[in-house]
């Protein structure tokens, strides 16, 4: 039988030679208990390359529209500031000074940033949401995404033919990086991986 040891804790047993070990009601051996299952409504999904990538992209088409349309008219002011100057000449109005064209000029394309951020928040709030794997969310870009890729077509078509107060390569460069874009930021949030992510987070 167990004895205890006289310097050691009351509940530490010391099994001596030839003495069974022994063990409480109720014990089983950790050598075959087996491993705990983890339940399926709290296992974590991890989320794939392709729909991080489809984020980063949606994130560069919105701020191609954001900030890059109007840094491109920026870029090229000094059209949009002489055209003030010969305009005011021409209709007989008060001069207008150079530096108040270019001051005009540069104001428009911030005019523009604000005019086009407020239509971009519905495209900020799908891809935010898109990487906890929303499914509303991808619907919501697919729509989205489907408009502007449409519109991106219109105005590479119109940039190709030309632009008053834009350069060619300018308009041309900035519509087609926006279609390519959003064309692959729908792909990507559609490929295998991110369709099995999106519903293993929606039944979870």
């Amino acid at each position: 039988m167990a004895q205890q040891e006289p310097f050691a804790s009351p509940y530490h047993l010391v099994v001596l030679p030839g003495q069974e070990q022994e063990h409480p009601p109720g014990w089983v051996s950790p050598l075959v208990t087996p491993m705990p299952v983890p339940e399926s409504d709290v296992m974590e999904w991890r989320r794939p390359a392709t729909l991080t990538a489809s984020f980063w992209c949606w994130l560069a088409a919105t701020a191609l529209v954001v900030l890059g349309l109007p840094g491109i008219f920026a870029l090229d002011h000094d059209v949009f500031a002489r055209s003030l100057v010969d305009d005011a000449r021409v209709a007989g109005e008060e001069p207008v000074s150079r530096a108040e064209a270019v001051f005009a000029a540069i104001a428009t394309s911030g005019v523009f940033v604000i005019a086009f951020a407020l239509p971009a928040i519905p495209f900020v709030i799908g891809f935010v949401n898109l990487r906890a794997g929303k499914e509303w969310a991808r619907i919501l870009l697919t729509a989205l995404g489907g408009f502007g890729l449409l519109l991106g077509l219109v105005g590479l078509a119109v940039f190709a033919n030309g632009v008053e107060y834009l350069k060619w390569a300018y308009g041309v460069t900035w519509a087609a990086a926006f279609v390519a874009t959003t064309a692959l930021a729908i792909v990507l949030m559609h490929l295998p991986s991110a369709n099995t992510y999106v519903r293993g987070t929606t039944q979870s």
